[in-house]
């Protein structure tokens, strides 16, 4: 399961991540220049940081959102045919160790 590569996986990593970092640098950038401003233009042109927010934040959250759905829907399917894929290890391993057993008898 380690180191397989597919589309979500990537569309996770290139797009999902990036996009929540921005979101959250954005969002902790505003906070820090209104606490440390002393003109007050930031506290004073606040509900339109607030909007550029949300408006950023609104469709990158369902986009977000339908990634991630799709992420968690793969790997509830490869989760679901875990059980089968060990059982069927097993079985493999069962018939070399049987294998493995008749030839050392037939020496």
């Amino acid at each position: 399961m380690r180191g397989e590569d597919n589309f979500n996986n990537a569309i996770m990593m290139m797009v999902g991540v990036p996009l929540i970092l921005a979101w959250l640098v954005f969002a902790c950038f505003v906070i820090y220049s209104g606490v440390t401003d002393d003109t007050g233009t930031i506290q004073g042109n606040l509900d339109f940081f607030v909007a550029l927010i949300a408006i950023l934040g609104g469709p990158a959250l369902l986009y977000i959102q339908a990634i991630l759905e799709s992420w968690k829907a793969e790997q509830a399917a490869k989760l679901d045919t875990l059980p089968a894929r060990m059982s069927h290890r097993h079985m493999l391993a069962d018939r070399d160790q049987l294998h493995r057993h008749q030839q050392e008898e037939s020496e």
